[in-house]
């Protein structure tokens, strides 16, 4: 799996902010949230060609672009081709409106993925995987065991999982102690997922220990790297 950086970690970061942190780190890409400091915007498009030449000499790559509100798609759809990324579709509020929208993204040329999380994720994800969508699920350990939401989706979904953001990671994983994180990794490595495992905040109130942690130099096992299984 490819380990990544949400830009939610650090939204203020310019872009090349953003890849200097996840090389210190060792990620592979960072996930861009739309609204970020990162720069990048679903309507410039000499920005978006220059993020995208950024991320090749950087040797980071992009592994998602989060977006909330739902207007300007084919922009987005030409920021997807642009990037080389999907569009991680979160936006309206309802998983069949996200559907719905996802569908048009597609025929407009979109590479998206629809975005699950909370109750009756399986259920939806089962109902978009058939429609030849791709998944992308927020595994939220406050919201009950993620591992369990996992086999769900592995059960109902297994080939349209493609991206996952662990709420919580990083400096937060010393308190997620008997949530169920250390098993969802070790399912996901028994079942070879081969996508996007993304390392987010839970909240706005761990900014500084995120800050923190986000700053060391060098590699670090304590970046999520080395809880990674492969």
């Amino acid at each position: 799996m490819r380990l990544s950086l949400s830009s939610a970690a650090a939204p203020e970061a310019r872009l090349d902010q953003l890849f200097e942190a996840a090389a210190r780190c060792g990620f592979g890409a960072v996930e861009l949230r739309e609204g970020d400091g990162h720069g990048v915007a679903r309507d410039d498009g000499p920005g978006i060609t220059a993020a995208a030449a950024e991320a090749s000499v950087a040797r980071i790559g992009i592994s998602g672009y989060r977006v909330l509100q739902p207007a300007h798609d084919l922009a987005l759809a030409r920021l997807s081709y642009t990037l080389g990324t999907p569009i991680l579709l979160d936006g309206p509020k309802d998983p069949a409106g996200r559907l719905d929208r996802a569908v048009r993204m597609r025929r407009a040329g979109a590479d998206v993925a629809v975005v699950l999380r909370g109750p009756s994720t399986s259920e939806a994800g089962t109902i978009i995987a058939a429609a030849g969508l791709s998944l992308a699920w927020d595994a939220d350990p406050s919201l009950g065991a993620p591992d369990r939401e996992l086999e769900s989706l592995l059960r109902c979904a297994p080939h349209a999982l493609r991206h996952i953001r662990l709420l919580g990671g990083g400096p937060e994983v010393a308190m997620q102690e008997g949530s169920g994180v250390d098993r969802l990794m070790r399912r996901l490595a028994l079942a070879g997922y081969e996508g996007t495992l993304v390392l987010a905040p839970s909240t706005t109130r761990y900014r500084s220990e995120w800050q923190q942690w986000l700053g060391r130099r060098g590699r670090s096992t304590g970046c999520g790297s080395g809880r990674v299984a492969r």
